[in-house]
């Protein structure tokens, strides 16, 4: 974090004095009382090095200049304005200008303290930044937007604050914003232009969802750039991509005001299944649990719905969609999150056989376990991966309204639920 000095220009200002009349004799003696009066007091300040007292972006080595439309908000007690950059656009170096409203008695004192805020022309005053009625200047930090990168963050974001007096005329700004530039690689199987929701939680309470979609940078990537308060206390902080285990990162920490590069990798969970049975989940960090006691930041993937010594099936909690039987067989087998030691997959004719009996039944495997989490099938027919024998133009269904199997064209469109075989 870098200081800058405000070389305060000269000020020029008149100050009248309202004295009381005397009425008679008797009061002649009384000193003059000062009244309180609004006034208008012309302010000019010259900025140096403005632009590191913003950030140095040193990921791509880019210093941020003045703009355009940047303003310095100063308030103290009795006294605010707001000064307009008048010069120096694009350089290190500006000149803001303005007035400062005075309403106290007299004029102001050389002793009387003044907060500066730097916001940037790319905030806007009642969303990003809010400023009361005595002109004390607040950053809203986003809640549920994001930045795609660490300058446009930087510009838009930074909280620059300052303290000094009203004779001292000088200010030494300093970054109220941390900004966290998420950088996550995907080694799961995530492809480049996936959509994805990343829910970025402290201390088990979501402060930002960010709808990013993944680009190839050596490799799989996710980027997006998250604000946040200066102070803030990272305390068991994760990231979380839909059905992916959550990452960890930036434990017991309090954030200074500059950049904090998350560099994470997803890679390929292990399944680590222990003593598995019919009806428990498959959590997305790989491991078993009864469906009602699955913990904080790990999400129900599949159920358990077969089992044969250590081997088995479990079907996925959510349909692929509906569709003909050829996409059917593929788009089952890309079912996420992928494991490095289990295989998604439509589910054939005896694997249907299988879950639906040891399930104790297709309306059990259907509607058994719906009050903790369970299949989520549905009154439908679903595909099975197995062609009617000497009928290459048609596969079989299973009906879970009939509770039996049907052989259908495949060009008919019918619901999709992967399997995971383990």
């Amino acid at each position: 974090m870098k200081k800058n000095s405000f070389l305060w220009a000269a000020l020029s200002m008149t100050a009248a004095l309202v004295m009381t009349a005397c009425s008679n004799d008797d009061n002649a003696n009384e000193s003059p009382v000062q009244q309180s009066t609004v006034k208008t007091i012309p302010y000019s300040v010259t900025v140096n090095e403005g632009a590191t007292t913003r950030a140095t972006v040193e990921s791509d080595n880019k210093t941020l200049k003045f703009a355009v439309g940047d303003k310095l908000y100063i308030s103290g007690t009795d006294i605010h304005g707001v000064l307009d950059i008048q010069d120096g656009t694009g350089t290190t170096f500006s000149t803001f200008s303005g007035s400062l409203t005075y309403s106290g008695e007299g004029s102001p004192a050389a002793n009387l303290e003044l907060t500066a805020t730097l916001v940037s022309a790319q905030q806007n005053v009642g969303t990003e930044v809010s400023v009361d009625a005595a002109g004390a200047v607040t950053v809203n930090y986003p809640t549920t937007s994001y930045c795609g990168d660490v300058a446009t963050a930087v510009q838009k974001y930074s909280n620059l604050t300052g303290t000094s007096t009203y004779g001292l005329k000088s200010f030494s700004l300093t970054q109220q914003t941390a900004f966290l530039n998420f950088v996550i690689t995907f080694e799961d199987g995530t492809t480049t232009g996936t959509g994805l929701s990343a829910v970025v939680s402290n201390n088990s309470a979501a402060i930002c969802t960010a709808n990013v979609t993944t680009v190839t940078d050596n490799g799989v990537k996710a980027k997006f750039v998250l604000p946040v308060a200066k102070g803030t206390t990272l305390s068991s902080a994760n990231v979380k991509f839909g059905d992916k285990a959550a990452i960890s990162f930036g434990a017991s920490q309090t954030l200074d005001g500059k950049v904090y590069n998350v560099t994470k990798t997803q890679a390929t969970p292990t399944l680590t299944l222990t003593s598995p049975s019919v009806g428990q989940v498959i959590g997305s960090d790989g491991k078993n649990y009864a469906a009602a006691s699955v913990p904080s930041g790990v999400t129900k993937v599949a159920m358990i719905a077969y089992v044969s010594g250590s081997n088995g099936l479990a079907i996925a909690l959510a349909d692929e969609g509906t569709m003909k039987w050829a996409p059917a067989v593929t788009t089952a087998a890309a079912h996420t999150p992928v494991f490095s030691n289990g295989t998604w997959k439509l589910p054939s004719k005896d694997d249907w056989d299988n879950m639906i009996t040891a399930a104790g039944g297709y309306t059990a495997l259907r509607d058994g376990f719906s009050s903790v989490g369970g299949s989520n099938l549905y009154l439908n027919d679903y595909w099975s991966s197995t062609e009617v024998e000497g009928n290459p133009d048609y596969a079989w269904t299973f009906a879970f309204v009939l509770g039996d199997w049907v052989y259908t064209s495949k060009v008919s469109n019918y619901p999709v639920r992967a399997c995971l075989a383990f």
